[in-house]
């Protein structure tokens, strides 16, 4: 009987026929199955259509859930031919509610869009053309810092919303310490920096890379600061400073880069000039600015500081026009018969004179002249060392002749 069996089983004929069978059973699984129809529910982005011009569209909902029904071999071969879109043709800047409009491929059927409506806001583009900042990685390794820093392109151009590009503060390129320490030029996307409080999507860069070139230096930055030299009292009352000359002009300082940062120029102890009547010349040795910062190399500076001599102008005031000479006339009269002269010098000088008199005197000179009434001009006589006319005015005046 076993043995009737295990024959049965293993003949062709009895082989064939379990395959009929099977056959026959998926042909009915597929043909019964093809006539159901089922419910899917796909995920799509949201397209947005005529966009108005210069503007931007932002929304809180980015995809929709598309509900489909039909038949099973339809529905799950859909994929990308699903697509949900929003009209916005003739939308003004603002608020809107708009429905969702949804494309089916043919023998699809639509169940339920969800959500049906969706709230965007249109807000009107500008731009602004802004400088490309760099920013040093906060992470850097104890001791380094970077040097001849260059960013190409130096500014891009902003696009983004009129009310929130006034607000942008920089745009930059944020390397970070492993891409710094490799010490390569670095290409490097351009964002707004991470401290805005704003939808950084609503805007764009363009270009959106720039490109970081950089010098990776060990130890204490460095820094050229100009040298001042204080003075205090004033010269002797005949000299005035002319001019102050620091050799060398400048010194290099070095330590903690914020310490550096905060020391713009170094002052010499002041120098007291009081009475001073000729050029001074002397060494100083500056001192280290604080215990951070150091001065590189020398610290000795020589100063120099020159004089000269100090000009003042005084005015005399109605000074009397004297005659002077020989005419055929017996007398003349002058009129304006007093002037005011002007008289430039030191003020030793100026003193010096007034204490013998009157520093300047004042005449016409008559001899030669023919005409009774006639305009000559001011001559003058200073009685004072180192003293110059400055001005006499009037310049002129008429003379009169006096008849017997």
């Amino acid at each position: 009987m076993i043995r009737l069996i295990d024959r049965l089983l293993s003949s062709r004929l009895f082989l064939k026929g379990i395959s009929l069978l099977v056959a026959i059973f998926v042909w009915y699984y597929i043909t019964a199955d093809r006539g159901t129809e089922i419910v899917r529910t796909v995920t799509v982005p949201l397209e947005y259509l005529n966009v108005p011009a210069n503007m931007s569209v932002s929304s809180k909902v980015r995809d929709v859930d598309v509900q489909i029904s039909g038949a099973r071999e339809s529905v799950f071969s859909l994929g990308a031919s699903v697509a949900s879109q929003i009209d916005l043709l003739g939308l003004e800047p603002g608020l809107h509610r708009r429905p969702v409009q949804t494309l089916l491929p043919s023998g699809a059927r639509l169940v339920e869009v969800s959500p049906p409506n969706v709230e965007i806001e249109l807000t009107r583009i500008g731009s602004r053309l802004m400088p490309v900042t760099f920013e040093p990685p906060p992470d850097l390794p104890p001791g380094y810092r970077l040097e001849e820093v260059s960013i190409t392109p130096g500014e891009v151009l902003v696009k983004g919303p009129v009310e929130s590009l006034s607000l942008l503060e920089n745009v930059l390129v944020l390397p970070t310490a492993a891409q710094i320490m490799e010490e390569k030029d670095l290409v490097l996307p351009i964002s707004l920096s991470p401290d805005q409080e704003m939808d950084k999507d609503q805007f764009m860069v363009d270009p959106s890379q720039a490109r970081l070139s950089f010098s990776l230096v060990k130890g204490f930055p460095r820094k050229n600061v100009p040298v001042r030299l204080e003075m205090t009292g004033s010269p002797s009352r005949d000299f005035q400073v002319e001019a102050v000359a620091v050799d060398p002009p400048e010194v290099i300082i070095q330590g903690p880069l914020e310490s550096v940062e905060r020391i713009d120029e170094l002052f010499l102890p002041p120098i007291d000039v009081t009475g001073l009547s000729r050029d001074l010349s002397a060494v100083i040795r500056l001192v280290d600015p604080s215990d951070e910062v150091e001065i590189v190399g020398d610290k000795s500076v020589s100063i120099r500081i020159m004089l000269s001599g100090k000009v003042e102008s005084r005015l005399y005031a109605s000074i009397p026009v004297r005659i002077s000479g020989k005419s055929i006339y017996p007398g003349w009269r002058v009129d304006p018969s007093e002037v005011n002269v002007y008289l430039e010098g030191s003020p030793s000088d100026l003193d010096a004179a007034e204490t013998r008199g009157g520093p300047v005197e004042v005449f016409v000179e008559v001899t030669n002249l023919v005409s009774p009434r006639i305009r000559v001009p001011v001559q003058h006589e200073i009685r004072g060392k180192g003293l110059k006319l400055s001005l006499i005015e009037p310049s002129t005046v008429t003379v009169y002749a006096l008849e017997e």
